[in-house]
């Protein structure tokens, strides 16, 4: 499962009325409404999406060699691990 998008630091460039996403001089997305605070928060969470992508996956993991150790830890109960390596593949295939 990995990440067919832009690869590299995607960071946000601020304009007038709206904000590029981006990685170097390559524009991932512009978020309109820049000029308020919901889309500056939306550009924001635009622009973290790959780490956050890259968050997940590594919580997976651990949460496998957590399981292969101790089945019965409550840890398992109250996370549902299935759905975030759903998220994960939907966030990585293309269908």
């Amino acid at each position: 499962m990995e990440f067919k998008g832009t690869k590299g630091n995607w960071t946000q460039k601020h304009g007038d009325v709206y904000s590029d996403i981006q990685e170097g001089d390559d524009a991932i997305c512009d978020v309109y409404k820049y000029n308020t605070e919901e889309g500056e928060a939306n550009a924001l969470l635009i622009s973290k999406a790959p780490e956050m992508l890259e968050m997940l996956k590594q919580i997976s993991k651990t949460a496998e060699k957590i399981w292969e150790i101790e089945q019965d830890s409550p840890f398992f109960d109250e996370i549902d691990f299935a759905e975030i390596d759903d998220l994960i593949k939907e966030a990585t295939e293309l269908k």
